[in-house]
């Protein structure tokens, strides 16, 4: 299964909570967030698993320059424990 890691998670996207987005040619994957708080700690230390499956319960959103994200809120995500 792929790797991939979220750098920043989107903040204001017009959600009510903090949602990550993932490119539907990266699914499946274990997914790394290394956002860290002012005392470079990471806020969500866990990794995180996203299937098929699990993906197509969320909408796909196009941002900037037709990019296509599948966007999932952090707190639905399931962790990885592998």
């Amino acid at each position: 299964m792929n790797r991939y890691t979220i750098h920043e998670p989107i903040w204001d996207g017009g959600y009510q909570e903090r949602v990550i987005g993932i490119a539907p040619f990266r699914i499946p994957c274990i997914v790394d967030i290394d956002y860290k708080d002012k005392e470079n700690n990471l806020i969500y230390p866990d990794k995180y698993i996203v299937t098929k499956e699990f993906a197509m319960e969320f909408e796909t959103k196009t941002f900037k320059n037709n990019l296509k994200l599948i966007v999932i809120p952090i707190s639905k995500l399931k962790k990885y424990r592998g």
